[in-house]
């Protein structure tokens, strides 16, 4: 699937300023920065296929079943030293014999300024590090994985059993090695074993991102979705909710067989924002292979995830706030003929113009987009005028939320409805906020 910044940004999955929540710090539990990094990078490039998605979902069950047994043979500080092993400058041993070995571990202290935090201790934190995965490994020989954590544990297994690995395995003390001995598990490690290693190393970080989820997983009792295949695109949930609501108010969303565009309506503060974006994240976890805020989940493989939901102007660009808008409705419409099936977000159209211009654009593009019969649609707007003008195209669902007014003031269900609303709370908001009473003018004044 794929997904652009300004999606990546609306539905807050990721943000440059950390203190901000954000979906990737909620379900960031990786203890490496290696695992760190492939889950930042699997945010901006969510798995590419259906088939990819079940391979991770079946892993993260499997860890599920048993998490506390989980723990990796590798944390940040001896990645760390790891990163600073195999970065290093200083070259490996050419010697091939002890007695040779034996004269360069003398020389090598003159010649390298690194020889010990490289040679010896460096050798010693891979030769730990062998031994640790080993001790992880053996944890698990008689469980019956599923086909991705077989492949990891395969490939694990491969280089495991090369003789001069497993003697390095073997070792006694490891504080006890001499310098000699040491440079010649050094010239294994980072000369003829090289490209081995770091792609054990590289197992351990994608089993750090497996872990992850499985314990973002487990701790937000968040639920696999179930995918289908088909020419018709699916999007069906079951009290679904956003992560950042701590008391949710859940609800059901079902895109009909022959209805692919949901008109959602509502006053202001009455939740359909955040219901917009709980659906947009819902869809995103769905691709990474983890599981949703929901009770069941069942939806297609969408090949793009776009949203519009707060554009703003460019101002080095020379781009007005309305012109901003238009040039995203033309990259959608560009997605549209790329994708098999998108899911697309609209919060909003044209908010940069005027009524008459917003109404006249609106109607025209949604009536297009609800031709696209491959692709699903969100849409939310407070023209009531929109509503009624669409209320007899066949392939638009209308939603609402609704409120109700006790003693001045708005109440909020954040209970999602079929209909329209034509409630308008704007001015009452203003009014209980004491904008109108700041704003008159006095004889002092």
């Amino acid at each position: 699937m794929i997904i652009d910044l300004q999606t990546i940004e609306e539905l807050e999955l990721q943000k440059d300023n950390a203190q901000k929540l954000n979906i990737f710090e909620l379900i960031d539990f990786t203890s490496t920065q290696g695992g760190k990094y492939k889950l930042k990078s699997l945010f901006k490039k969510p798995l590419d296929s259906f088939s990819s998605i079940q391979k991770h979902q079946q892993a993260i069950k499997d860890i599920q079943q048993n998490i506390s047994i989980w723990e990796l043979p590798l944390n940040t500080e001896l990645a760390d030293k790891l990163d600073v092993y195999y970065f290093s400058d200083s070259g490996t041993s050419v010697a091939g014999n002890f007695i040779a070995r034996f004269i360069e571990s003398i020389s090598y202290r003159f010649l390298y300024k690194d020889f010990n935090k490289t040679f010896v201790q460096g050798t010693k934190n891979l030769i730990y590090f062998l031994k640790r995965l080993n001790k992880f490994r053996v944890g698990f020989k008689d469980v019956q994985f599923s086909s991705l954590l077989q492949e990891y544990f395969v490939q694990i297994d491969e280089v495991l059993a090369l003789s001069e690995i497993t003697e390095a395995i073997e070792v006694g003390a490891i504080n006890k090695l001499n310098n000699t001995v040491l440079l010649h598990f050094d010239k294994l490690f980072r000369d003829k074993y090289k490209s081995e290693i770091l792609r054990l190393i590289d197992i351990v970080y994608e089993l750090d991102v497996l872990v992850s989820k499985a314990k973002a997983n487990l701790k937000f009792n968040l639920v696999f979705p179930e995918f289908t295949e088909g020419k018709n695109p699916v999007f069906e949930a079951d009290e679904l909710y956003h992560l950042f609501v701590k008391e949710p108010i859940k609800n059901s969303i079902d895109f009909s067989k022959n209805k692919n565009f949901i008109f959602l309506t509502g006053p202001n503060m009455a939740g359909k924002t955040t219901f917009l974006k709980a659906c947009g994240v819902a869809v995103f976890l769905a691709h990474i292979g983890m599981g949703v805020p929901a009770k069941s989940l069942r939806l297609s493989y969408f090949d793009r995830l776009f949203t519009s939901l707060n554009i703003s102007d460019n101002l080095p660009k020379g781009y007005s706030y309305f012109y901003s808008e238009v040039r995203r409705v033309r990259e959608l419409a560009d997605i549209l003929h790329q994708s098999k099936h998108a899911f697309i977000i609209f919060d909003e159209l044209f908010k940069g113009t005027n009524v008459k211009d917003a109404f006249e654009g609106s109607l025209k593009i949604i009536q297009k987009l609800s031709k696209w019969n491959n692709s699903l649609f969100m849409l939310s707007s407070h023209l009531l005028e929109l509503g009624q003008e669409l209320n007899n195209e066949p392939s638009i669902q209308f939603l609402y939320f609704d409120s109700k007014v006790e003693n001045g003031k708005p109440i909020f269900n954040y209970q999602i409805k079929k209909g329209l609303s034509d409630e308008r709370l704007g001015v009452l908001i203003l009014e209980n906020e004491g904008v109108f009473k700041l704003l008159e003018k006095n004889d002092e004044n």
